[in-house]
C-alpha cells in the first residue's frame, strides 16, 4: 500500500488549462495483490478450458460466471478494486500532507479491468469506461494520459455506435521496449533524455533513465486526439498541461526496492 511501482506507472503534475489549478495525476495498476489474483485466475480459468474446449488457446481461457468459481472471482476482483483506488488516495494523501493543502477535488478512473453490464462483460483492454453504467462509484469526469510531454486529457462522454461506452486509455506503444532502444542506440541516453525532457521537470526514482518511457516510446498524442474527434469517442472537457513526472527508471539497474537491506550484527 502506497507504493507506486515501475514500468509505465507514474506520477504528473500538471495545470489545468481551464484554471490554472495545479493538478496531481497517479498512474498505476494494482500492483503485487493483482498480480496475485490474475496468476490463480488463471490457473482456475485453464481447468475450465481444458474440460470445456481444449481447442482454445490457454491464454483466452475463461471462468464461466455461473459457477462458484466464476463468481468467487468476480467478488475478487472487486475487492482488488477498491484496494487500487485506496492505493491511489494514500499516495495522492501522503503528498497533501507533505505539503501541508488541502485538495479542492478528486476523481479517478481504471483503465484494463474488466467491467459488467447484467450479463456482459468487458474485458477492456486498452480502454477507459465513459458510461457511469461501468462505475456505480464514479464521481468526476475521466482520464486519458498521453505521455510525459503531453497534457493528460479530462474526458467525458456516453456510450455511441462506435465506442461500446469506452475511451482510449492512452497512446499506446509504437515498439515493444527493447526495439525501441535498438532504434536510438546511435545516441546516448542522456542525449534522448535532453532532447525528449527540455523545459520539463522529469525525474526517475531509481535514478536511472528509462528511455523506454520517454515520449518517443508511444505513439503521436496528436493522433490519438484527432481519432478521439474524428470518431467521436470522447469529449475534451480540461487538459492537465504538463509541468513534470516522476517515474520509477530502469529498475534493472538500480531498483531500490531490490536492494538487500544490510543490517548490523548486535
Amino acid at each position: 500500500m502506497g507504493t507506486q511501482g515501475d514500468g509505465n506507472h507514474f506520477l504528473f503534475v500538471g495545470k489545468s488549462k481551464n484554471t490554472g489549478n495545479t493538478m496531481l495525476v497517479t498512474h498505476h495498476g494494482s500492483r503485487a495483490p493483482g498480480a496475485a489474483l490474475y496468476d490463480k485466475g488463471m490457473k482456475v480459468a485453464n481447468r475450465f478450458r481444458q474440460d470445456i474446449s481444449p481447442e482454445t488457446l490457454r491464454e483466452n481461457a475463461w471462468i464461466p460466471f455461473d459457477t462458484e468459481e466464476g463468481q468467487a472471482y468476480w467478488e475478487a476482483l472487486q475487492l482488488i478494486r477498491t484496494w487500487t483506488k485506496e492505493n491511489h488516495t494514500n499516495i495522492h494523501d501522503a503528498v497533501l500532507n507533505k505539503l501541508g493543502t488541502e485538495k479542492q477535488d478528486r476523481y479517478w478512473n481504471e483503465h484494463n479491468f474488466v467491467f459488467r453490464d447484467g450479463d456482459l462483460f468487458y474485458h477492456a483492454k486498452g480502454a477507459t469506461p465513459l458510461d457511469d453504467k461501468f462505475m456505480p462509484d464514479i464521481t468526476g469526469p475521466r482520464l486519458i494520459p498521453l505521455n510525459m510531454s503531453e497534457p493528460v486529457l479530462i474526458v467525458q462522454g456516453k456510450t455511441n455506435g462506435r465506442n461500446l461506452g469506452f475511451a482510449p486509455h492512452g497512446a499506446g506503444r509504437n515498439f515493444s521496449r527493447t526495439q525501441h532502444k535498438r532504434s536510438l542506440a546511435h545516441k546516448t541516453i542522456e542525449e534522448i533524455f535532453d532532447e525528449e525532457t527540455q523545459g520539463l521537470d522529469i525525474r526517475f526514482f531509481s535514478n536511472e533513465i528509462d528511455i523506454s518511457e520517454l515520449p518517443s516510446a508511444y505513439k503521436s498524442a496528436k493522433n490519438v486526439r484527432v481519432q478521439i474527434e474524428e470518431y467521436g469517442l470522447c469529449e475534451v472537457l480540461d487538459e492537465v498541461m504538463p509541468y513534470g513526472c516522476i517515474m520509477a527508471g530502469d529498475v534493472g539497474k538500480n531498483a531500490p526496492w531490490k536492494k538487500k537491506k544490510k543490517f548490523r550484527k548486535a
